[in-house]
């Protein structure tokens, strides 16, 4: 379980995914955890979020409408409150070049569709500080 004994909030990851099938299977999975899921369905709600809650780690597809991973994931490293936290671009269509791409942009890591449970968490797991 990733809730702290000493009272801290609980390990917070946003999820910004527009399908919500995947939005909801990304959650149940990290939720086994004990994860604190947030979620939004694009790049300016993931934003909004970002301004009122405080998170550990932001898992992004990158292709969804209204604003899409790559141009939200710039939009959070210019915010230097949130430089430090770890992104992982998630894609169901990826391009030789993508991963490399994304990282450019600022993610941390580059996920692929479809991923097993087990995937996702070793992704998480590695990237957020042990409590």
């Amino acid at each position: 379980m990733n809730v702290p004994l000493s009272g801290k909030r609980p390990t917070t990851i946003l999820v910004v995914e527009n399908e919500v099938s995947n939005r909801i299977l990304v959650e149940r999975v990290l939720s086994t955890r004990g994860y604190r899921c947030l979620s939004a369905s694009n790049g300016r709600e993931a934003l909004a979020i970002l301004d009122d809650e405080p998170v550990d780690l932001i898992l992004t597809d990158l292709s969804m409408p209204v604003l899409d991973g790559y141009r939200t994931t710039q939009l959070i490293r210019a915010r230097s409150h949130l430089a430090h936290v770890p992104i992982v671009a998630v894609t169901a269509f990826p391009l030789a070049d993508e991963g490399e791409a994304a990282r450019q942009m600022g993610c941390t890591e580059y996920l692929t569709k479809p991923f097993k449970p087990r995937q996702l968490l070793e992704v998480v797991e590695r990237l957020l500080p042990q409590i």
